[in-house]
């Protein structure tokens, strides 16, 4: 057997230490109790939303989504179970002033443990808050202090959707740590602690959870709205769900305490009363999401509509299906965020602009607008599905991107199923006319106005999408 030169074993080595970190990270599997989809269930639901819009030439706020979470925290008697994506106050404060909506929520909980200290409060959120690993986030320790339990999500559990540098990230990198020496100022806030090199390497895996949910034993909101400052005036939706489901919700949120080390108190929901509902509710999280929108959207024929409202879209399956759809006949009206701002920075664009206008440049009888956003975002991530006898509406935390829908990060929405003139489908309807057609107000602008046909632009974003090398 011919031996191996100098030459060729060292690229055998480079190619080992390549591809092997590679296959590694392609091979890691979802945690135990992620990607559900749970079984439909009748309850009560009511739509919530929060929007900024302009008019007159004045940009208007109506927010309505941390307060009515507020409002059920006070209710709770027996648990509190909520999982936040971002909980900080941590931006630029020279440049800009925000709401203090984590203060807010974070005050909220720990009033409530002090009036009813048998109470038992968990939050669960993400490590970008403490910006992975550099420092305590401040409301987190507060809260700890009034003994809430407080549960940072462990991400290395999760599935990376970036594996060209995540399987290299665990292999070579992961076992540095965090470390204890902070030089780095904070990017986003000159007055928060410091940061080091380590946590950016581990913040380069792009991944999160990106839930929002908060559930009691007087309810559940499920939602695409942040209780963190920078985010306020963004336009969210949300629901407010009494319903036997929202055991589906708490034992998806125990699969995530788990994997990240902990294990919380058993809590269970019970209605009140028996629920004599036309509504039917499930859960979907993480991949089930991508499921049951491609499932709705495949069922949409000629004469049915389905209108989205949405920060990202950009996967590719779903993108071909809503061009199906409309070919089959049916109508598509999408409105999305321009992505054009970013907590005061501004943005290329990327990846609504190339997405959609490739989608209609091949579809043209999709129909899309963009917000007219002012400095803030359109956040939402939700779907009306408007068939000829029902309605079914999705709404959650889930972008419609390969990372969100297809099961590397976590999050949380709910399926509903309801009659056409249910309070929910009058309510919802009515959120997509006002927005569409800019009733009262200025909420959204023509698809020309944002289009982008550069074909670098596009090529830039299939590799990204594909790859997972971006944010969304």
């Amino acid at each position: 057997m011919k031996k191996l030169t100098s030459t060729q074993k060292f690229l055998l080595a480079l190619i080992l230490f390549i591809v092997l970190p590679l296959i590694y990270s392609l091979s890691i599997e979802e945690p135990e109790g992620t990607s559900v989809c749970g079984d439909f269930a009748p309850g009560n639901v009511r739509f919530i939303r929060d929007l900024t819009y302009v008019k007159e030439g004045k940009t208007v706020h109506e927010p309505h989504i941390l307060r009515e979470e507020i409002a059920l925290i006070n209710k709770a008697e027996k648990f509190i179970l909520t999982d936040m994506f971002l909980f900080n106050d941590t931006y630029n404060k020279n440049k800009d002033c925000y709401p203090n909506a984590s203060d807010s929520l974070m005050l909220a909980l720990i009033e409530k443990k002090k009036s009813n200290p048998n109470i038992e409060i968990v939050f669960i959120t993400d490590p970008y808050n403490e910006f992975y690993g550099s420092y305590k986030e401040k409301h987190l320790k507060e809260m700890e202090n009034n003994g809430i339990i407080t549960i940072v999500t462990d991400l290395d559990k999760m599935r990376d959707s970036n594996p060209l540098y995540s399987g290299f990230y665990r292999v070579y990198l992961k076992w540095l740590g965090t470390g204890s020496v902070k030089w780095i100022p904070n990017p986003m806030d000159s007055t928060a602690p410091n940061i080091n090199i380590r946590s950016l390497l581990k913040l380069l895996n792009l991944k999160a959870n990106h839930r929002k949910t908060l559930c009691t034993d007087k309810g559940a909101i499920v939602s695409s709205a942040n209780p963190h400052d920078p985010s306020f005036y963004h336009s969210n939706v949300a629901v407010f769900i009494e319903s036997d489901m929202i055991n589906d919700i708490i034992e998806s949120e125990r699969a995530v305490a788990k994997f990240s080390g902990i294990d919380i108190p058993k809590f269970e929901y019970k209605a009140e009363e028996k629920l004599l509902s036309d509504n039917k509710i499930r859960l979907l999280t993480d991949g089930a999401i991508g499921e049951g929108l491609k499932e709705n959207i495949d069922k949409a024929e000629k004469g049915d509509t389905i209108n989205i409202g949405i920060f990202y879209i950009s996967e590719f399956e779903l993108l071909s299906k809503l061009g199906e759809a409309s070919h089959r006949g049916a109508n598509v009206k999408i409105i999305a965020d321009p992505n054009k701002d970013a907590f005061g920075m501004k943005k290329n664009g990327r990846p609504n602009r190339e997405a959609l206008t490739k989608l209609k440049t091949n579809v043209p009888n999709v129909e899309i607008k963009w917000y007219n956003t002012t400095g803030e975002q359109y956040h939402a991530k939700i779907a009306l599905f408007e068939f000829e006898d029902s309605n079914t509406i999705i709404l959650g935390s889930g972008n419609y991107t390969r990372r969100n829908i297809d099961a590397y990060n976590m999050e949380s929405d709910v399926e509903i199923r309801t009659s056409k003139n249910s309070e929910i489908s009058q309510n919802v309807t009515a959120y997509f006319d006002m927005i569409w057609n800019n009733k009262n107000g200025i909420y959204t602008v023509n698809f020309d106005k944002f289009k982008k046909e550069s074909k670098i632009s596009y090529l830039f974003y299939i590799v990204q999408e594909a790859l997972g090398l971006c944010s969304w």
